[in-house]
């Protein structure tokens, strides 16, 4: 897979420099999950799956969208960021990821305004609870994701660095005022433990 090629160098992956324990305190984490070459070849993935304007709520809405259904590419991002994820939530166990990968572009002008993420039901016993983003590249001004209540913090995309926070934390994806962002949103996934 794509991000599996280079998984036996992940150790050069950096942490991010955000202040962990602001993040923890709202349900939020910040660091490394893929390294350079990983992302620019995500990026080209995203160009050649010709994304187009998401369409579902597209006057609120405002990037271009591939959804790709991979679950190598999922299986190898959840081996990467498990260790930063609640192993329960309550009554439900962590089981991966969401194989439904948003692939995102952001060009000059498009933003997504403060929002929330909604939970996702695949059956009747499983639900996704976090929102993981991942961000592919730099080379472009704007577009950081700001979380707008709770905690004030705003995350500057690095390729590579993966924010995860709560569904229900509202945030929004500022406008890029020059160049084009790439990123990735899937979901955690969480099931009822067997009785």
């Amino acid at each position: 897979s794509r991000m599996r090629q280079t998984a036996g160098r992940r150790s050069a992956v950096s942490r991010s420099e955000l202040p962990r324990a602001a993040l923890r305190a709202a349900g939020t984490w910040a660091g490394g999950t893929a390294l350079p070459a990983e992302c620019r070849e995500l990026v080209a993935l995203v160009e050649r799956s010709a994304p187009t304007l998401a369409t579902n709520n597209a006057i609120y809405r405002d990037q271009d969208r591939v959804i790709r259904h991979d679950h190598e590419m999922t299986h190898d991002l959840f081996t990467r960021l498990a260790g930063h994820l609640p192993a329960t939530m309550g009554a439900l166990r962590l089981e991966g990821l969401n194989s439904m990968l948003r692939l995102y572009r952001y060009v000059q002008g498009q933003r997504f305004p403060p929002h929330m993420d909604h939970w996702y039901r695949p059956d009747d016993t499983r639900i996704t609870l976090h929102t993981v983003l991942v961000y592919f590249n730099d080379d472009f001004e704007g577009g950081e994701t700001r979380f707008v209540e709770r905690l004030e913090q705003t995350v500057r995309p690095k390729p590579g660095r993966a924010v995860i926070f709560q569904h229900k934390l509202r945030h929004e994806g500022c406008p890029v005022i020059r160049g084009t962002k790439y990123a990735l949103r899937t979901d955690t996934v969480y099931a009822q433990r067997a009785a």
